[in-house]
């Protein structure tokens, strides 16, 4: 790994560090956050709207922060492959053969984050958010089981989105 110049060898700890905090920070809300959410609704009679706002604080910081994350990420393994294109450049004898196709796809695997959420997960989003955003809202049983279901449903779409930079950080690994 030290055959390359210290500028690439910077821009794959970002790379790969960004991805793996990405994954581990998404998947946090999926394996922790929000299950607790639910503990604390079922085993200790939080009341459900309190929980539905918590959880869209918590959504609320994990917008802000992870899209910059995933774009600076996915930056930095499209500069490798850039830097490593083959037959272009003299870093290109030093990376492995395939190396630009693996930078590329880590790159695009981390900043696909975004199109899931917008894709996969707005509906649900926006209904949780909903609920968290009504002044007074008192949730019938259906409601409480529905607004429950929503969490859950949540919950594996965004552990689902965790999974894009932990493969981005795996392919771009393979690229070293």
């Amino acid at each position: 790994m030290n055959k390359f110049p210290t500028g690439i060898r910077v821009a794959q700890a970002v790379g790969l560090t960004g991805a793996g905090w990405l994954a581990g920070n998404i998947a946090g809300y999926s394996l922790f956050s929000v299950p607790a959410l639910i503990t604390s609704y079922h085993e200790h009679n939080a009341p459900l709207p309190l929980i539905v706002k918590q959880w869209r604080d918590m959504y609320s910081i994990g917008k802000a922060q992870n899209p910059p994350i995933a774009v600076i990420t996915a930056a930095a393994f499209a500069y490798l492959a850039w830097s490593v294109r083959e037959s272009t450049t003299p870093l290109a004898v030093l990376a492995p053969r395939n190396a630009t196709a693996l930078y590329s796809a880590a790159a695009a695997l981390t900043v696909a984050i975004v199109p899931w959420t917008l894709a996969a997960m707005a509906g649900t989003n926006r209904q949780l958010l909903d609920r968290a955003g009504a002044k007074g809202w008192v949730p019938t049983e259906e409601g409480a089981e529905e607004t429950e279901d929503l969490l859950y449903k949540w919950t594996f779409l965004n552990a689902v989105r965790g999974v894009f930079p932990l493969v981005g950080a795996v392919v771009g690994y393979l690229a070293f």
